[in-house]
C-alpha cells in the first residue's frame, strides 16, 4: 500500500521517528494505528479490562473490599435487607 502524506501529518511523522518514538516511517504508523484503536475500544472491552485490573488489585492486596454497611456508613439504617 502507498499512502501519501503531506503538511502537518508529514511533519508529525518526522518528528515521531527524529524523536526515537520509532525507527521509521512505517513504524510510526504502525505505531500510530495501534493507539488510536486503543483509544477508540468498545465499552465493553474498557469496562473488563477496568474488571479485571480491580480483581487482580484486591488479589494482591492493594485494593480491600467492605461489605454493604460499611459502604453505606450512617447511610446503613435506610436500606432494607
Amino acid at each position: 500500500m502507498n499512502v501519501t502524506l503531506r503538511g502537518r501529518v508529514l511533519q508529525a511523522l518526522d518528528q515521531i521517528v527524529e524523536e526515537g518514538y520509532a525507527n521509521t516511517k512505517s513504524e510510526a504508523i504502525r505505531l500510530a494505528i495501534l493507539d488510536f484503536a486503543e483509544k477508540h475500544e468498545s465499552e465493553d472491552v474498557l469496562v473488563s479490562r477496568k474488571l479485571d485490573r480491580i480483581n487482580r488489585e484486591i488479589r494482591e492486596g492493594k485494593r480491600k473490599l467492605v461489605g454493604k454497611k460499611e459502604a453505606l456508613g450512617v447511610y446503613a439504617k435506610y436500606v432494607k435487607g
